[in-house]
């Protein structure tokens, strides 16, 4: 059985977005260390306060975080023991974990979606492709969102920092007939690569253009 929370239920959680932001495909490139690693330097958390038995909690609960981006796109994360998952629409557009898919938003596309609420952001940025080009932009946009967590305001710049490298990709995105696409492995916007995905992909093309339009 599923538990559902809200996103009040998160939005200034410490604990939740130090744990979420552990799952990340980020990383200290000059100190070759991943992301949760790069986390546990920051002392952002009391040493008192038990992380472990916060994370046996929520990720042993099924827990799910869903709702409504638009009248036209819904989103929903399932947060389980090995694996987060990600849909739009029902349809699933990655997941963080061992087999992990990603970078399936553009830039444009998130920014888009954190406009309805900042919230939103955060919690699709893993899930975002940036080209080398927008990696300022996004990292500034980083910033703001993680100065309102309680805790993380000194720490920002560098989070932000190990968050973009993890999310920056080496291909690019393309406008098709099939709408946009990249050509980045591990993800499943790449149509080519990964034809199973094809009809999904193209489905969810139609509204996210309606959303940025």
């Amino acid at each position: 059985m599923s538990h559902q929370i809200a996103l009040n239920d998160i939005r200034t959680n410490t604990l939740f977005w130090y744990s979420y932001i552990s799952w990340f495909n980020g990383f200290d490139e000059e100190n070759e260390i991943n992301i949760d690693e790069a986390l546990e330097t920051t002392s952002i958390l009391d040493d008192d306060i038990d992380l472990q038995e916060w994370q046996n909690t929520f990720f042993n609960s099924n827990t799910i975080i869903s709702g409504k981006i638009n009248e036209k796109v819904t989103f929903l994360i399932e947060f389980k023991t090995d694996e987060i998952v990600y849909f739009l629409n029902d349809i699933y557009i990655g997941n963080l974990g061992g087999h992990f898919q990603a970078w399936f938003l553009t830039l444009d596309e998130l920014t888009k979606i954190g406009a309805k609420d900042s919230i939103l952001f955060m919690l699709l940025l893993p899930m975002t492709g940036l080209e080398k080009q927008e990696i300022t932009s996004c990292k500034a946009q980083i910033i703001d969102n993680l100065k309102s967590i309680p805790k993380f305001e000194t720490k920002a710049d560098y989070i932000a920092e190990c968050i973009s490298n993890g999310i920056t990709i080496n291909g690019h995105f393309h406008t098709t007939e099939n709408g946009v696409i990249n050509d980045q492995n591990h993800s499943v916007r790449n149509i080519d690569k990964y034809p199973r995905y094809r009809n999904s992909v193209i489905e969810l093309n139609e509204y996210l253009k309606l959303m940025l339009s």
